[in-house]
């Protein structure tokens, strides 16, 4: 059970490099990629708050914490069709649903 317990926690990596559009990890240029972890969640959360900070006269670096059980693609587990939001929900709201699936269960939550 303690095993179980460690493995839950670390369950976090934070990735990091220049984006095309900052807002976005979809244009992270994969030359410039580093990844971090696995980190529990807090400890992630530092990881990415220190190179942001470290890395703050760069508009174009970003960090950002994931779970690293979850596979980055842009598959919507609700309705399984690909939609860019996929990837953006997930980096944001930490779900991995479109923006369409996420409008219908906000508006028909059930």
């Amino acid at each position: 059970m303690i095993y179980t317990k460690i493995m839950e926690n670390d369950g976090f990596i934070v990735i990091e490099g220049i984006h095309k559009n900052p807002n976005n990890i979809n244009t992270l240029d994969e030359q410039t990629k580093i990844i971090h972890g696995p980190y529990n969640k807090k400890e992630a959360e530092k990881v990415a708050k220190g190179l942001i900070q470290k890395n703050i006269d760069n508009f174009y670096h970003r960090a950002w914490v994931i779970n690293k059980d979850i596979e980055l693609n842009n598959i919507c587990e609700e309705c399984k069709k690909e939609d860019e939001s996929v990837k953006q929900n997930l980096i944001m709201h930490s779900y991995k649903i479109c923006s369409s699936c996420n409008l219908a269960k906000t508006i028909f939550p059930i």
